[in-house]
C-alpha cells in the first residue's frame, strides 16, 4: 500500500494533466465551431498564443527556481543542524562528568525530537515536537551556562555551538512553514489553463492540430506544475528533503559508549 501522501501526490499530478487535457479539448472544439460559423479563414491567434505561452514560461521558470531554492535551503539546514548537534556532543568532553552525561542524554533526546518534527504528519504533532525541542534546548543551555560560570575560560568554547543549535532550530521551523502563497499558485495554474486553452482554440480555428504535440505540451506543463508544488512541500509526496544526516547522527550518538 502506498502512503496517503504519495497517493495524494500522484492524484495531484494526474489531476493537473487531465485538467489541462480537458481544457485543451474543450477550447479546440470551441475554436472548431467558431471556424465553421465564419466564411473566411481567421488568424490562428498566433500572437495571443505566443504572449500567453511566453508569460507562462516566465512564471514557471521563476516559480520553479524559487521552489528549488527553498528545497535546497531545507536540505542545507538539516545538514547544518546535524553538524551543530554533533559539535555540541563533542564539546561535552569539556564538561565535568556529571554534566557531561546529563547533556549527552539530553542531546540524544533532542535528536529524536528533531527527527519527530520532520516525521510529524499534522500541525498538532509538529507543535508538540517543537515544544519538546525548545524545552530540551533550555535544559542544555542551562547546563552549559552553569559550567561556563564556574569556569569562565570555557565559555567561548562551550556557548557558541549551543547558540548555533538553537538558531538552526528556529530556522528549520520557519523554513518548514515557508511555501508559495496560494494566490500565486492559483495565478500559475490559471495562466497554465489559459495558455493551453489558447493553443486548443487556435488549433480549432485553424482546422487542424497535432494531437501528439499538444498532449505533450499539456503533459510538460502539468509535470512542471506538479514539481513546483511537490518541492514546495518536501515532507510529502515523491520529492522529499529526507533527513538522512539526522538519522546517521542518531545512530552515531546511540553507539557512543558512556565512559
Amino acid at each position: 500500500m502506498f502512503p496517503a501522501s504519495i497517493f495524494l501526490d500522484v492524484l495531484t499530478a494526474v489531476g493537473l494533466f487531465l485538467g489541462l487535457l480537458v481544457c485543451l479539448e474543450l477550447w479546440f472544439r470551441l475554436g472548431t465551431r467558431a471556424r465553421q460559423r465564419r466564411s473566411d479563414h481567421p488568424d490562428p491567434l498566433s500572437n495571443i498564443q505566443g504572449a500567453t505561452l511566453g508569460l507562462l514560461a516566465l512564471l514557471l521558470g521563476f516559480s520553479f527556481a524559487l521552489a528549488a531554492g527553498r528545497f535546497n535551503d531545507r536540505v542545507q539546514l538539516i545538514n547544518r543542524e546535524a553538524n551543530s548537534i554533533g559539535t555540541v556532543w563533542l564539546r561535552c568532553d569539556l564538561l565535568p562528568e556529571a554534566e557531561r552525561e546529563a547533556t549527552r542524554k539530553l542531546l540524544r533526546a533532542y535528536t529524536a525530537a528533531r527527527i519527530g518534527f520532520y516525521n510529524a504528519t499534522d500541525p498538532a504533532a509538529r507543535g508538540v515536537a517543537v515544544t519538546e525541542s525548545e524545552a530540551l534546548q533550555r535544559r542544555i543551555w542551562a547546563l552549559f551556562v552553569r559550567v561556563s560560570k564556574a569556569a569562565p575560560e570555557r565559555a567561548d568554547v562551550l556557548l557558541p555551538p549551543v547558540n548555533e543549535l538553537i538558531d538552526l532550530h528556529g530556522s528549520r521551523v520557519a523554513a518548514s512553514a515557508r511555501h508559495m502563497p496560494m494566490v500565486l499558485l492559483g495565478l500559475l495554474i490559471t495562466c497554465s489553463a489559459v495558455s493551453v486553452a489558447s493553443v486548443g482554440y487556435g488549433c480549432g480555428v485553424a482546422g487542424k492540430r497535432n494531437e501528439v504535440l499538444t498532449t505533450a505540451l499539456a503533459f510538460l506543463i502539468a509535470g512542471t506544475l506538479w514539481a513546483i508544488i511537490d518541492m514546495d512541500h518536501p515532507r510529502k509526496g515523491l520529492i522529499r528533503v529526507g533527513q538522512q544526516p539526522m538519522l546517521d547522527l542518531q545512530t552515531s550518538l546511540e553507539r557512543t559508549p558512556s565512559p
